[in-house]
């Protein structure tokens, strides 16, 4: 009887652990991402973010939220860096020590992926900021798919093949860790799927650089006019402590 209570013990209470500590982060995350600037683009030009809120609203017949839109870059880091941390966590302690595990070449190439992806896109941003251009993200959010989906001319298929990516290899690193029964070596995936989402990456990038070239600003709908009662500055819309990705 002992035994089996002690057997119980030393089963559950790793369990508990791990779950609680990932459902904690998953919880401070979110509400992180949901209020803060942390998911979010960086507005560079509050009247022209005025703007596009006063045409917004009269084109849906209603008052917009003044969040400023969700950024795909920084969204993909995110949520990898939640992905790879939560399973690192609850490999290390329900099914093994960590410590003893060689270096696990998947997740450093994911997450070199993604960084360096929000990183091209921070770059681009302050070229862009610094040109004084009209940007597409100077805009009210629209809601999370339609914002990391859209560039200056709506939905985009580049756009949407890098979500794809994403949530196909997000997909099959969980099943990946759900298969794991001892030990503490994070999944591999392979050399094909890593290199699918390099290419998908690097064609988001190359495509993105060119969202808010100076040809393509009349295609970001902004009208003309400026409107007669200024809108207050939008939330989130500081850099804040995260202004290096975007």
């Amino acid at each position: 009887m002992n035994s089996t209570c002690l057997l119980l013990d030393l089963m559950v209470y790793p369990m508990l652990i791990s779950g609680g500590f990932i459902v904690v982060t998953l919880i401070i995350f979110v509400c992180l991402a949901a209020r803060t600037s942390l998911l979010r683009e960086e507005i560079s030009n509050h009247r022209e973010f005025n703007v596009n809120q006063r045409a917004q609203e009269i084109k849906l017949g209603k008052p917009v939220n003044q969040t400023s839109p969700f950024s795909l870059s920084k969204v993909q880091l995110g949520v990898w860096t939640m992905v790879i941390s939560s399973s690192y966590i609850y490999l290390s302690l329900f099914k093994g020590d960590c410590a003893e595990t060689e270096v696990n070449q998947t997740a450093l190439v994911l997450l070199g992926i993604f960084s360096g992806t929000a990183v091209t896109s921070k770059i681009i941003d302050k070229r862009e900021i610094k040109d004084q251009r009209p940007r597409h993200q100077n805009r009210p959010s629209r809601g999370f798919f339609t914002d990391i989906l859209s560039d200056d001319l709506g939905i985009s298929i580049h756009r949407f093949q890098h979500v794809v990516w994403t949530l196909v290899g997000i997909s099959i690193y969980l099943y990946k860790i759900g298969e794991v029964k001892t030990g503490c070596a994070l999944p591999e995936l392979s050399d094909t799927l890593l290199l699918l989402m390099g290419i998908s990456s690097a064609t988001f990038v190359a495509i993105r650089s060119r969202e808010n070239d100076a040809e393509d600003t009349p295609k970001t709908g902004v009208p003309d006019y400026i409107p007669t009662a200024v809108q207050n500055p939008p939330a989130h819309a500081g850099s804040g402590g995260n202004a290096f990705y975007g």
